[in-house]
């Protein structure tokens, strides 16, 4: 039943932080002379790490879903341990962007193609992340959480 209910909140924070990416790839795919460009990139970023953050709470929590993963299946206690570094480096990428686009800002110079770039590296670490926790779901309870 627990378990039940792990899954149930780590397939919302799932979908919540595929909300949030795809507004962090629409925003940085604007047009970058919109003077507001950069503002609004930090707004969708800002709003992508409160949703990382709300997964890592949710996953990470005493007795949460990463915890019961190994308690159900042992031999999955590597697999887990990446996962929460994997978070550690997420987190640490997205605070990185924002203090790349807070320059940005400051500066009065954007470094467009720099931005776009580092953006994309997220992006695409957060879609690797998002397999290997489905992965990680479907070896432990036999379970697809999704595409969401």
């Amino acid at each position: 039943m627990e378990a039940n209910k792990s899954l149930e909140g780590a397939a919302l924070r799932r979908s919540e932080l595929e909300v949030a990416m795809q507004q962090v790839e629409r925003t940085a795919a604007a047009p970058a002379a919109n003077t507001s460009w950069v503002d609004d990139l930090t707004h969708a970023v800002r709003q992508l790490e409160i949703a990382l953050d709300h997964h890592i709470v949710e996953v990470e929590a005493p007795s949460g879903l990463l915890d019961q993963i190994v308690d159900t299946a042992p031999r999955l206690q590597r697999s887990a341990g990446e996962t929460r570094r994997h978070h550690t480096l997420l987190t640490s990428e997205v605070i990185g962007l924002l203090g790349r686009l807070g320059t940005a800002r400051e500066g009065g110079r954007q470094d467009v193609d720099g931005i776009r770039t580092a953006v994309i590296d997220l992006l695409n670490e957060l879609a690797r992340h998002r397999q290997q926790g489905a992965d990680l779901i479907y070896e432990a309870y036999d379970v697809d959480i999704g595409g969401y």
